[in-house]
C-alpha cells in the first residue's frame, strides 16, 4: 500500500471530512440530553447541508462510524479538561478542521488556542465563524499550515507560541491518513516543543486499513473514502504505537479503544473495536532543543530515532 501514500497532506477532501465530523457530533442534537455523548450547538452550522447528507448516508452504512466520532470527541474533551486543571495552559490543535471546543468548552475560552491546519480549510471556517460570531475568537490563533512541507516548531514560534508554557497538542483525526514516516516525525516535532507537553491523538488498527476484518460498513467505508481520493492509509496496533512513542522519548502513554471508551460513556461494549485514542506525554529530560540539529538520549535533547530504529520498531509490529 506504500505506493499511495503522499508526502503531503493536502488532500481534495479535507474539507468534507470536516463537514462529516462537525456532521456526526450535531446529530447528537436529535437525541434525547441523557443519550448524548457530545453537546456541540455549534456543530449543525459547521457541518451544514453536505455534513449531514454524509452522516445519513454512513448511519445506513453502520451507526458505529458515527458513534466512534463523537466518542473520539468526548473522550478527547474530559482529557482536555483534565489537562487544563492540572495547570496545562495552552493548546495547540492540529488539523483542527471545523472543531469548535474553543467556544463549546468553556476552559478553553480562558487560554490561548493555536489552531493548525490547510489555509484551504482555515478559509472556510474563519469565513463561517465570522459570521456566525460576527468576528474571530480573539483567544485563537489560527496558522495555516502544510505539514509535510513547512516546520511545524517555525510556525507555531512564528505565531505567538509560548515555549515557556505547558502545552496541551490534540491531533484529532489526521494519522489514518498519513503514513508511517508522517505520524513519527510529527511526533517528533511535538517532542522537541517541550518536556511536560500533553498530546492526544487517535489511530486506528490495520486489519481497518487492509479490509481484513468483520466490521460491519468496513468495505463501503474505504470505498467511499478511496472514491473522494481521500484512502485510509495507516493502521498500527496498540503494543507498536507504545515502541514508537517510548522510543521517541514519550512516557504516561494511555491507550483506549472504541469499546472502552464506549463503556465508559454508553455503558455497554457493544461496538467493534476499530478505533484507538492515546494520550501521552514528553519526558521532561529529553525534551530541551536549543535549534541545534543534533540531537541525543545522553545530552538532554530530544531523541530522534534512525532509520534502523524505525525499522526496529517495525520489526516488534
Amino acid at each position: 500500500m506504500k505506493a499511495i501514500y503522499s508526502r503531503t497532506i493536502e488532500k481534495p477532501a479535507g474539507w468534507l471530512f470536516a463537514r462529516w465530523s462537525a456532521g456526526a457530533k450535531a446529530y447528537e442534537l436529535t437525541l434525547p440530553p441523557e443519550k448524548r455523548v457530545v453537546t456541540d450547538p455549534l456543530a449543525h452550522y459547521y457541518a451544514g447541508e453536505i455534513g449531514m447528507k454524509i452522516v445519513a448516508l454512513f448511519l445506513q452504512v453502520n451507526p458505529s462510524i458515527r458513534m466512534a466520532i463523537v466518542l473520539r470527541a468526548r473522550y478527547f474533551d474530559d482529557c482536555a479538561r483534565q489537562s487544563l486543571l492540572e495547570g496545562y495552559e495552552q493548546v495547540v490543535l492540529l488539523g483542527a478542521g471545523y472543531d469548535s471546543r474553543f467556544l463549546r468548552l468553556e476552559e478553553f475560552r480562558a487560554i490561548r488556542v493555536f489552531e493548525l491546519d490547510l489555509e484551504s480549510t482555515q478559509v472556510i471556517k474563519k469565513c463561517l465563524t465570522r459570521r456566525m460570531l460576527g468576528r474571530l475568537p480573539e483567544h485563537v490563533t489560527y496558522v495555516p499550515i502544510d505539514f509535510s512541507r513547512e516546520s511545524l516548531r517555525d510556525k507555531l514560534i512564528g505565531a505567538g507560541f509560548d515555549r515557556t508554557r505547558r502545552t496541551l497538542f490534540i491531533w484529532e483525526a489526521v494519522s489514518l491518513f498519513l503514513n508511517e514516516e508522517i505520524v513519527i516525525a510529527t511526533l517528533e516535532r511535538l517532542a522537541e516543543l517541550g518536556g511536560g507537553n500533553r498530546v492526544l491523538f487517535d489511530f486506528v488498527p490495520p486489519e481497518l486499513i487492509d479490509d481484513a476484518t468483520d466490521y460491519n460498513g468496513n468495505r463501503q467505508l474505504l470505498e467511499i473514502c478511496a472514491l473522494v481520493k481521500e484512502p485510509l492509509t495507516y493502521g498500527c496496533r496498540p503494543h507498536r504505537m507504545r515502541a514508537i512513542l517510548k522510543r521517541i522519548g514519550y512516557r504516561d502513554i494511555r491507550i483506549v479503544s472504541l469499546r472502552e471508551a464506549h463503556r465508559m460513556y454508553c455503558g455497554n461494549d457493544q461496538i467493534e473495536d476499530s478505533y484507538f485514542f492515546a494520550s501521552t506525554e514528553v519526558a521532561p529530560q529529553v525534551a530541551s532543543f536549543d535549534g541545534d540539529n543534533t540531537r541525543s538520549p545522553n545530552n538532554g535533547r530530544i531523541y530522534v530515532p534512525t532509520e534502523s530504529d524505525i525499522r526496529a520498531v517495525r520489526a516488534a509490529g
